[in-house]
Formats: C-alpha cells, sequence, structure tokens
C-alpha cells in the first residue's frame, strides 16, 4: 500500500449510490403502495467503482460534465458524504471549500464566521487569530470584517470565503467551483495564490467547468463521465480527450 509520503490521497474501487423514490420507506411503513409505483428499489450510481490516486504535491484537475459525479466525488474526499463501498486514504490535514459560503451563518459577522469555520476544521483559536490578519488583507474586507455577513454582497461573501480557505493550514486543498462567482482581478488573485501553495507542497485538488482554466493551472488530472473514471494523466492529455469526447456527444445528438 502506498504511504504518506508518497500519495496525499487514495481512492480504491469507490461507488456511491443513492436510492431513487424517496416515497417508498413511506408507502411501506403505511402498509400501501402508490397506483402504478412498484416497491423494488432503484439506485443511481453517482459514482461507480472510482480508482485513482493523486500524489502528494501534486496540482490535479477533475473534469466532466454536468451529472458527472465531480461534486459528488469531492463531498466523499472531504468526508462530507460516506461511499457506499470502497475506500478513501487520505494523509493530513484536507481543507475543502466546495461552495461559497459554506460553514459561514448570515448572522454572524466575518470575523465571528472566521473563527466558526476554525472550529468546524478543528483549529485551535491561536491559530485562527494567527491566520485573522492575511484572510482580512487577501479577501479585502478591512472595513466590512466586524459587519454581519448578511450585509455582505456575493463577491463579498466568495472572498472572504477563499481567503479564509487558503489560509489556514492543511496539506491538502479541495476546491469545487468556487471561483466561478468571482471576477478576473481576484480569480488571478486566487490562482496565483493557489500556484503559490502548491509550489510549498501543498496538493491541490482542483474542480472546475473552465477547462482552459484547469488545464492552465493543474498538471494531472481526471476526467469523471456518469460516475466512471474515462481518463487519469497529464492534464493536458485528459483536456484533449474529454474535448474530443464532449464534441463527439454534441454530434451524435446529445
Amino acid at each position: 500500500m502506498p504511504t504518506s509520503s508518497e500519495l496525499a490521497l487514495d481512492c480504491r474501487n469507490v461507488t456511491k449510490a443513492y436510492r431513487l423514490g424517496e416515497t417508498l420507506s413511506l408507502q411501506r411503513s403505511l402498509g400501501m403502495l402508490v397506483p402504478g409505483h412498484s416497491a423494488t428499489d432503484d439506485r443511481f450510481r453517482a459514482l461507480d467503482d472510482v480508482t485513482f490516486a493523486v500524489p502528494r504535491g501534486d496540482f490535479f484537475g477533475i473534469v466532466g460534465s454536468n451529472g458527472s459525479g465531480k461534486s459528488t466525488l469531492t463531498q466523499t474526499i472531504s468526508g462530507i458524504t460516506v461511499p457506499t463501498s470502497g475506500e478513501i486514504h487520505i494523509w493530513g490535514r484536507v481543507l475543502p471549500l466546495l461552495e461559497v459560503g459554506a460553514g459561514f451563518h448570515d448572522e454572524l459577522t466575518g470575523r465571528e464566521n472566521v473563527f466558526l469555520l476554525g472550529a468546524i476544521l478543528g483549529l485551535a483559536g491561536p491559530q485562527v487569530r494567527g491566520a485573522m490578519d492575511a484572510i482580512v488583507e487577501f479577501a479585502g474586507v478591512h472595513r466590512h470584517i466586524d459587519t454581519p455577513l448578511k450585509r455582505y454582497s456575493s463577491g463579498m461573501k466568495a472572498r472572504l470565503s477563499f481567503a479564509t480557505a487558503i489560509c489556514f493550514p492543511a496539506e491538502t486543498y479541495v476546491f469545487d467551483e468556487v471561483l466561478a462567482v468571482v471576477d478576473e482581478d481576484f480569480r488571478n488573485q486566487c490562482v496565483a495564490e493557489l500556484q503559490r501553495l502548491n509550489a510549498a507542497g501543498r496538493t491541490i485538488i482542483f474542480m472546475s467547468h473552465d477547462l482552459d482554466l484547469v488545464t492552465e493551472v493543474c498538471r494531472t488530472g481526471m476526467w469523471l463521465d456518469k460516475g466512471h473514471v474515462r481518463l487519469v494523466g497529464s492534464m493536458q492529455e485528459v483536456a484533449r480527450a474529454y474535448h474530443a469526447g464532449v464534441l463527439q456527444h454534441a454530434a451524435a445528438g446529445g
């Protein structure tokens, strides 16, 4: 088995299945079935036997169309949801940022939300306080850090979310479409910071629908298609194969 000195993440035969037809349990408890509905369980596999590994210190991209299982995979890697079967081995602290404002509360101030997220991630108070100045500086919310989050614009929330994530210590960072809602200047600032973290030895797992951006920043990657791994390799190779697959799908009328 690979060791912590070699890998940041090792996913083996990971499957995540969901039961379709949420009313079946209620129908059974009431001892009845709605006419035309079967009591047979119907399961949908958002992930189906997914196997791949991410070396320590890599910048790894995940691409795929809507419904391919990308978000389910990042949630599973981050421990937000548990796989139905298979194993996920992670070495070191993982810090996920899977949506803007995740873990934040609108009634709390920006500063209070930073401490809240730190507590959720298991960081001690001194660690959070030590990162506060850098978070405020990166997010550019100096005047608003003690204002309730409900008064923030969507852009301010996005900047504070991203700044909080990257300024907290972790061995692996997981980002899922978090740069889609920020302006170009801040996006460029974020990309530069991700590259700096990666150059310092941190592992970055990056998911985005922006194929050009993923190809630009990631060295290796994976194409996920309807819950299956289609290809793992260099990001350039994966991007070319994914792009060709999208064109082929469009030409077929799908």
